[in-house]
């Protein structure tokens, strides 16, 4: 059975076929549309369920109100799916929705059927997905909650000409524009989706889409990491490249990031996809990470990228000035890349000055290129130098605690009292509203 907003936009054309609308305004008007009859109908009532459940998706002391709601919510989603050609996610959201009912919505949710029957965009097309997922970063609460997206697929239009200069071996990364959402998406921080992120209990093996909302870039960029970084850099040393951006240049400028940042993962003795379980380890990781968004930051300096200034300031506000500023910095592992950098930073001498008593410091442009350098240069050497996994482990963790101190039980590191100017901004940065993300914002 359809409920009368139902009916109504199952009259709508289906969106599936690619858009061809100029890079500055990909949103459609066919697209708006589906996003206002989502936003009027579907997406309230999944907001409405998401607030039943816990941390882990389970609704505790479930009611009969509760499984009416789910059900409406998967009939919506489905005709969705299936006046759209996604017949075989429609079949798998089903299944997911009709056995969580019959285990009880008090047991913990299994939509791996879901997450296995979702296949990624081509550019210009759109994409839908509903199923309870983690929304990192996002506005608490925060956990396996009911969310859904519906977005576009749009990458950057240097691709072509940047996979050849950096090629990508197994580039399976979707860069979109989000146009409407229930709250763990629409509201706060999270840009991303993995498979992993998806509700069941098997563990993900391969990674199929990782898809990555880059025109939430701008707004979180300019409320949180430039402000963190004024806080702490002489006004005159703010990388500002990255602010005040048109909404399009700021999307292909983070897009192009992504892309470079993931296509540094394939290179060097020790590639990700071949040593997944190894650089997952926090402190590898740690390395890992920074180390790809150093070398992002000198192909970026060294000419032939597009949008390089921009990509190379938007980098160091998010990685140093953003990032560390988490409420569970300590055991973020985000924010240790962060923290770790800044001090790399401070070492080399591209950090000068002195933070005490409200002091700025100065960044200075040549020496933070070479310090990244030596920074890339040590940890290549590091994996040059060993030669098993307990090794890479044994020696990433020795590096990482030059910089970054044991913290308290639970903690992966605590700060130092140099490294604390980074919070100088967090206590009125917490205190602003959470972004909000709507009307197809772009």
């Amino acid at each position: 059975m359809t409920t009368g907003a139902q009916t109504t936009a199952q009259t709508r054309a289906p969106i599936s076929a690619p858009i061809s609308a100029p890079s500055s305004a990909p949103i459609s008007a066919a697209s708006r549309a589906e996003a206002k009859d989502l936003t009027g109908s579907l997406i309230p009532k999944v907001n409405r369920f998401r607030l039943r459940q816990a941390d882990d998706g389970t609704v505790t002391a479930p009611q009969a109100a509760d499984c009416a709601l789910l059900a409406e919510i998967r009939d919506e989603a489905t005709a969705w799916y299936g006046r759209n050609g996604r017949t075989r996610q429609a079949d798998a959201l089903a299944a997911d929705v009709d056995g969580w009912i019959a285990a009880g919505l008090d047991t913990a949710p299994d939509f791996a059927r879901s997450r296995d029957a979702l296949e990624p965009p081509a550019d210009g097309e759109h994409v839908f997905f509903l199923a309870p997922a983690q929304t990192t970063n996002s506005v608490p609460p925060v956990g396996r909650r009911l969310d859904c997206f519906f977005a576009l697929r749009k990458e950057p239009d240097a691709l072509p000409r940047l996979a050849t200069s950096f090629p990508h071996p197994k580039n399976n990364c979707q860069s979109l524009v989000l146009i409407a959402g229930s709250h763990g998406f629409a509201h706060g921080n999270c840009i991303v989706f993995f498979p992993e992120n998806v509700a069941a209990p098997d563990k993900v093996e391969d990674q199929p889409y990782a898809m990555f909302f880059y025109n939430k870039m701008r707004k979180i960029h300019e409320t949180y990491a430039l402000p963190g970084a004024e806080a702490v850099l002489t006004a005159e040393s703010v990388p500002r490249a990255s602010s005040g951006l048109a909404p399009d240049v700021c999307f292909e400028a983070r897009a192009i990031w992504g892309y470079l940042h993931d296509s540094m993962h394939y290179q060097g003795r020790w590639p990700f996809d071949q040593h997944i379980t190894l650089k997952m380890n926090w402190f590898v990781g740690l390395l890992e990470e920074t180390k790809v968004d150093a070398k992002t930051v000198l192909a970026c300096a060294d000419g032939g990228v597009p949008f390089a200034q921009e990509q190379i300031a938007m980098i160091l506000l998010e990685r140093v000035f953003r990032y560390p500023q988490a409420d569970d910095a300590t055991r973020n592992f985000d924010s240790g890349t962060g923290v770790f950098l800044y001090s790399w930073l401070r070492a080399h001498d591209a950090l000068t000055g002195s933070p005490e008593a409200g002091g700025l410091l100065h960044l200075d442009w040549d020496k933070t290129l070479h310090a990244l350098r030596e920074y890339v240069a040590t940890v290549e050497r590091l994996e040059d130098r060993v030669r098993t996994d307990d090794e890479y482990r044994a020696a990433a963790r020795e590096l990482v605690r030059a910089y970054l101190p044991a913290g308290e039980a639970k903690q992966r590191f605590r700060f130092t009292g140099d490294q604390s100017v980074l919070l100088r901004a967090k206590r009125a940065l917490a205190g602003l509203a959470p972004l909000r993300f709507a009307d197809a914002e772009w």
